[in-house]
Order: C-alpha cells, then sequence, then structure tokens
C-alpha cells in the first residue's frame, strides 16, 4: 500500500513540474513579444522624429534664399533639364550644413530603366557611421526632391490670390514633393546585408508617376515575349533593369523587412524679383 502512494506522488510531482516549465516557457514568449512591440514602439516614434526634424530643416526660413539659387536643393531640380528627376541626399549628424550640392545625388530615367550616375553616388544613404542621422546611430535618414513639370499644371495653380506674375515681379510658382525616409538598420532581419540595404537607397525612385509604371510594364512585358534563346531572345540584364525601375525605395525596404517611416510634404513656392 505505501509503496503504491509513493508511485503516486512522483506521478503528482511530474506533473506539477510539467506545468510550471510549460508556464515560465509562455512567460517568457510573453515577455519576449512585449520587449519586441515596446522596441518597435520606440524605434517608430525616433523614426519619425527623425523624419520630422529633417523637413524642419527643409522648411527652415533662414535657409530658403540659399536653398532656392541655382545650386540649392529647390533652384537645382528646378531648372527645366531636371524636371522628372529626384534629388537625393543623406541627413547627417556629423555635418554643419543641412544641404550641400556636393554631397548630392540625382536619380533620373534613362528611357525606361533608372540612372544614378549624374551627380555621384555621395549623397545616397549608407550603412556607415558618418551616414546615421543622429549621434546614436540608430536611424538614417534620405531626403529626396523632386519639381512638378508645371507645364502641365492647371493655370494659375499655385499662385497667390491676387496676384498677377507682371505686374507684381514674381516668379512663376513651382511645386516640389519631399520625401523624409526614415530606417533603423539594426532592427532588419540579421539575413538582410547592409550592400542590400544600401541599393534601395541608389536604385531605386521615392515615388514613379503611374503612367511611367505602365510604360515600364509594357516594355517589361515585351521583353518576356520574346523567345528564350536563338536569334532575337530575352535579355536577362534588362529584363532586370526594367524590374528595379518600377519598384520603389519604399518597396524595396519593405521587401527586406527594414524598419521604415516616411514622410512627405509638398511646397509651392514664389520667388520676388527685383533689380
Amino acid at each position: 500500500m505505501n509503496k503504491i502512494e509513493r508511485g503516486s506522488t512522483l506521478i503528482v510531482v511530474l506533473v506539477i513540474l510539467v506545468a510550471i516549465t510549460i508556464m515560465g516557457s509562455l512567460a517568457i514568449r510573453s515577455s519576449i513579444t512585449s520587449l519586441k512591440v515596446v522596441t518597435m514602439g520606440q524605434a517608430q516614434q525616433l523614426m519619425m522624429q527623425n523624419s520630422d526634424a529633417a523637413l524642419f530643416q527643409v522648411e527652415n526660413p533662414d535657409r530658403l534664399g540659399r536653398n532656392m539659387a541655382i545650386n540649392g536643393m529647390f533652384g537645382y531640380i528646378k531648372g527645366e533639364d531636371n524636371i522628372g528627376k529626384e534629388l537625393v541626399f543623406c541627413y547627417r549628424a556629423s555635418e554643419s550644413e543641412f544641404f550641400k550640392l556636393s554631397r548630392a545625388s540625382l536619380i533620373a530615367w534613362n528611357g525606361n530603366t533608372v540612372s544614378n550616375s549624374e551627380l555621384g553616388s555621395a549623397g545616397f544613404c549608407r550603412i556607415e557611421d558618418s551616414y546615421f542621422s543622429t549621434n546614436r546611430k540608430t536611424v538614417i535618414t534620405q531626403v529626396a526632391i523632386k519639381a512638378a513639370d508645371m507645364t502641365e499644371a492647371e493655370a494659375f495653380a499655385y499662385m497667390q490670390k491676387g496676384t498677377d506674375p507682371d505686374g507684381s515681379k514674381i516668379d512663376p510658382a513651382q511645386s516640389y514633393t519631399v520625401h523624409a525616409r526614415t530606417i533603423f538598420p539594426a532592427l532588419a532581419p540579421s539575413t538582410v546585408t547592409n550592400a542590400s540595404i544600401d541599393n534601395c537607397f541608389k536604385q531605386h525612385f521615392n515615388s514613379i508617376p503611374a503612367t511611367k509604371v505602365a510604360e515600364v510594364d509594357l516594355e517589361l512585358t515585351n521583353e518576356k515575349a520574346k523567345p528564350a534563346t536563338g536569334a532575337g531572345a530575352q535579355n536577362p540584364t534588362t529584363i532586370s533593369n526594367l524590374e528595379l525601375a518600377k519598384k520603389t525605395v519604399s518597396a524595396c525596404l519593405s521587401n527586406l523587412g527594414v524598419p521604415t517611416h516616411t514622410q512627405v510634404a509638398t511646397y509651392a513656392l514664389l520667388q520676388h524679383l527685383a533689380k
């Protein structure tokens, strides 16, 4: 009788140990999940603040005159030759000046593929110490500025009400779209390389017009319709370049699983002309 009782006690103790183990595992899993949620919440807050800071610098009234100069962020991209292109630069904590043309790059269309060599590569953000936006070296912010083609704008669009471009010496209004895109590279999946993140920044537009996407899709369809081998065969490089061209920076980073926050602002700027 005593032997049976001792055997029952062992079984009860084992059941209790299993229950404690399961409860402990669930508690640990819950704690890890909560930690991840809190970490991502803090990361999102930090990325949002950094994107805000970049836009505040863009809107700084003390720099507006300088930014409208021929080598300023707005003045340069406004040129007729630069319509449809994106002027890109990295918001760096180590630099005293927010924008320098010598630290900027251009993303442009070369037919239906992307070209990024016009101003060099200094403006594209990369995972290096000098490119982080804060001294804590946690987030990186890339700013992209695009000037709208005002020849297609509605008559008198963006003009201040009651003004006359000739009589009031006002230069025609120009509309700009600014993307401030911030990433938190340390929270990217461990399988993602720094080079792949760098390529997202330097190989893609921040926004692509629907008409351009349609053009790229049509050319891509025609290229894939060619035979795999023989005369007039498909060109794998052409297909790869076209597929890259239709993907935005945001889509590229999302596919990699890199935490990202983007703020987009549109500005209409006027200049008073004076002798």
